[in-house]
């Protein structure tokens, strides 16, 4: 049976986002409901459908609400269930994802480790990442490079960040290892143990800024500027992200940019 594998970038928020390429993936799939297998957790159901009506899309949401099930075991699961589907059972499979399939998507890289395992191809549909809607409110020169990581990776791993070059903190409302809990009221326990670990090597008066979104219908980039002491002062939303500017570095990189897009009436 010949099958197939094609993983979709959905881009951080609005149907705006998606490039033409997804769209033209989507209404395909969307006018031949018998031919395609389409999965995606509900963020990526909502905004499929609104670019492509009548898409038949299956919920994955169970794989990440079972009891005892953290995120690794879910995502070798899905791996394993999306290349039997197929690759086994002869189906044109979907799988929708938010942003970038490429950045901190632990569920793509099991999908395209197994797919390399079994010599099979995947098709990777590429998206706007959540860093280019997140860097909206900051003025990024480039000049010094730029440190990408996980808060965790410096929270708890002991990843020490070079003070020359500006770094860009990913998911602060997560608290749990194995990447199996984001929780906007808990997340000034990340951001206390970050703070303690920034101190090490920035002054407490240092800015930083907490990068997040506005969330529906907008979308719109939004920041918070604050000295590095008041960090766990107050939760942020789940999926927010902090930049923290360079010692010695330009001094607009520590500025907060205004909003580039008005919101929509």
């Amino acid at each position: 049976m010949s099958g197939s594998l094609t993983i979709v970038g959905l881009g951080p928020a609005r149907p705006d986002n998606l490039t033409w390429e997804a769209v033209k993936v989507l209404q395909a799939a969307a006018a031949d409901p018998h031919g395609w297998r389409t999965y995606g957790l509900a963020h990526a159901r909502e905004l499929a459908t609104q670019v492509a009506p009548g898409l038949q899309i299956r919920s994955l949401d169970y794989l990440y609400s079972l009891p005892g099930v953290d995120r690794p075991v879910a995502y070798a699961d899905l791996a394993e269930m999306l290349t039997r589907r197929a690759f086994s059972d002869g189906h044109h499979v979907l799988y929708l994802v938010a942003g970038s399939p490429l950045f901190y998507n632990d569920a793509v890289l099991a999908i395209r480790r197994r797919c390399a395992a079994l010599d099979q191809p995947v098709r990777l549909v590429h998206g706007m990442s959540f860093v280019d809607l997140v860097l909206d409110r900051v003025y990024w020169t480039g000049h010094g490079g730029l440190q990408l990581w996980s808060a965790w990776n410096v929270a708890h791993d002991g990843v020490d960040l070079d003070p020359r070059a500006p770094a860009l903190l990913v998911q602060l409302g997560e608290f749990g290892r194995a990447g199996d809990a984001l929780d906007a009221d808990r997340s000034p326990q990340m951001l206390g143990r970050l703070r303690d670990r920034l101190a090490t090597v920035y002054p407490s008066d240092h800015p930083v800024i907490v990068l997040f979104s506005s969330g529906p219908p907008d979308y719109n980039s939004d920041g918070r500027r604050l000295p590095l002491s008041q960090l766990a002062e107050a939760p942020v939303p789940v999926y927010s992200n902090l930049w923290v500017p360079a010692l010695d570095g330009p001094g607009l990189e520590a500025d907060l940019a205004p909003p580039t897009q008005a919101v929509r009436p």
